[in-house]
């Protein structure tokens, strides 16, 4: 029996159909539609007679430019899976940027709490703030939306961690990632994602898989093998990312992602 999975992300999603369309063979017990958006364009539909449709000119031409139709048979579909849609563990990132917690091992082997400049946080409140604030993200808005449509699964997959390019080459925005390494925190901030990803996803009625764990290094990078040579979300599907990208992974990494989802379906993948 062929598993028909409707796949729904922003730009994220260009690395699983990329791997899909060179790879199609190695998944032959799945058979996928993968409808692409950038920015909310997902949100920007409803539905109508069971039938997905965009209630935008902008969700009109993504879906009509990126996968060729213009609405989603609901009921065409055995399951649901949301990629990328800002999931990512750059959330808790940003979380430890401005405020540190008695559960990270800096925080336990700290001398003098009283001297530390970051905002000191309960465990109980590091995680409520996390999972509110990974509750609030794309993806987790979309299987939310979706969940009003159907009684299908959800699937929502993590989005990869940044590139490891990182530590060789500096980059905008990762200063966070840069201190947690140093301070021996990643594998912690690496454990809060998944686990409030999952609590996230469950509230909305989904099932959370997190990043593939032969594909990180470090607990919160992607190894750049899964990462070098990315492509954007375009109708032709072979515009390189810009060089300095460290955000999306390339195909290697969404077939990672389908090997994944073909196991959590018990889907057999060659």
């Amino acid at each position: 029996m062929t598993l028909r999975i409707c796949f729904l992300g922003n730009s994220h999603i260009a690395c699983v159909r990329q791997a899909w369309q060179t790879e199609a063979g190695r998944w032959s017990g799945i058979a996928p539609l993968f409808v692409g958006a950038h920015r909310n364009l997902l949100l920007e539909t409803a539905e109508v007679a069971g039938k997905l449709v965009p209630t935008s000119d902008g969700a009109a031409r993504a879906f009509a430019d990126l996968a060729g139709i213009d609405h989603v048979d609901l009921n065409a579909f055995d399951a649901f899976v949301v990629t990328g849609c800002l999931v990512s563990l750059g959330c808790i990132a940003n979380l430890y940027r401005d405020a540190r917690w008695l559960d990270l091992p800096s925080i336990a082997a700290h001398e003098d709490l009283a001297s530390e400049p970051a905002v000191l946080m309960s465990d109980a409140a590091v995680q409520m703030t996390a999972e509110d604030i990974l509750s609030r993200r794309l993806g987790l808005r979309v299987a939310r939306h979706l969940r009003d449509m159907t009684t299908r699964p959800i699937v929502v997959t993590s989005q990869a961690r940044v590139s490891a390019v990182i530590e060789q080459a500096h980059r905008p925005g990762v200063r966070a990632h840069h201190a947690a390494l140093r301070a021996g925190d990643a594998a912690n901030l690496s454990a809060l994602f998944d686990s409030c990803a999952s609590r996230a996803c469950r509230d909305a009625g989904a099932t959370f898989l997190p990043q593939p764990r032969h594909t990180i290094t470090k607990d919160i990078l992607t190894a750049r093998p899964f990462m070098d040579g990315a492509v954007r979300l375009t109708a032709d599907g072979s515009t390189p990312q810009p060089p300095r990208d460290i955000t999306h992974a390339n195909a290697r990494y969404g077939a990672a992602v389908l090997d994944q989802i073909a196991e959590h379906f018990g889907v057999q993948a060659v």
